[in-house]
């Protein structure tokens, strides 16, 4: 009787511990599945500086995401609109300038030789150059044939003013529109992270935790599921 009551009882501890052992890797399980479900801390983040709205979607999250990428859409449109307007605007300055005041440069739009031709001071290049000379600034003149320039009145002159500074403007339209757009993706990139924290957060409170109640009397384990709500 002795022996038998020996072997029963090393048959019930080791029928306890490995339902114990079980139980263990029962939750280790859950504990990984409810990380699955959680996001990346990064991945809305980034997703949203790459394009704005598309870290939202990730999310699930479709009010933000429809917000950020309608402004994306019509910042983009906005730049391209302001940026093609400014290069009109400035290659009709040129153009005028070309007609009107002789000049045959191909300098770039945005050099200064531009302005000084908008500049009353300056009906003639010699009118230029001569003021260079008395400011000992020999470096600015134009001495190249292409560069000459001579206004055949003031009128004219000042409507290629009034043309340059539209594409000035245009130009200025253009270089806010894309800092608008850099804005865009750093406010929808701090906001993923929040929105992110908060979903996590969501997930966590929500998922079940499986918690092992024993029954000592029965000789049981019983599993019993809580959730933080």
């Amino acid at each position: 009787m002795e022996i038998l009551r020996k072997k029963i009882t090393i048959i019930l501890i080791i029928t306890v511990f490995s339902r114990c052992f079980s139980q263990e890797i029962s939750l280790d399980l859950q504990n990984s599945e409810q990380k699955a479900d959680t996001k990346p801390a990064w991945s809305a983040s980034g997703l949203n500086l790459i394009l704005p709205g598309s870290g939202y979607i990730y999310l699930s999250q479709k009010k933000p995401a429809a917000a950020f990428l309608t402004a994306d859409i019509l910042l983009w449109g906005g730049f391209f609109y302001t940026y093609a307007t400014s290069k009109t605007r400035f290659d009709d300055s040129k153009s005028y300038a070309r007609t009107y005041a002789h000049t045959q440069s191909a300098r770039a739009s945005g050099d200064k030789y531009w302005n000084y031709l908008a500049n009353k001071n300056f009906m003639r290049v010699d009118d230029f150059n001569w003021a260079m000379l008395n400011n000992r600034e020999l470096d600015k003149l134009y001495t190249a044939e292409s560069d000459f320039w001579s206004w055949d009145s003031e009128e004219n002159r000042d409507e290629y003013a009034q043309i340059r500074e539209k594409a000035v403007y245009w130009k200025t339209a253009s270089t806010l529109v894309l800092g608008s757009l850099a804005l865009n993706r750093i406010v929808s990139f701090v906001s993923a992270r929040v929105a992110t924290r908060k979903y996590n957060e969501k997930i966590r409170i929500f998922a079940p935790a499986a918690v092992p109640i024993a029954d000592f009397e029965s000789k049981t384990i019983g599993v019993s599921f809580l959730f933080g709500i």
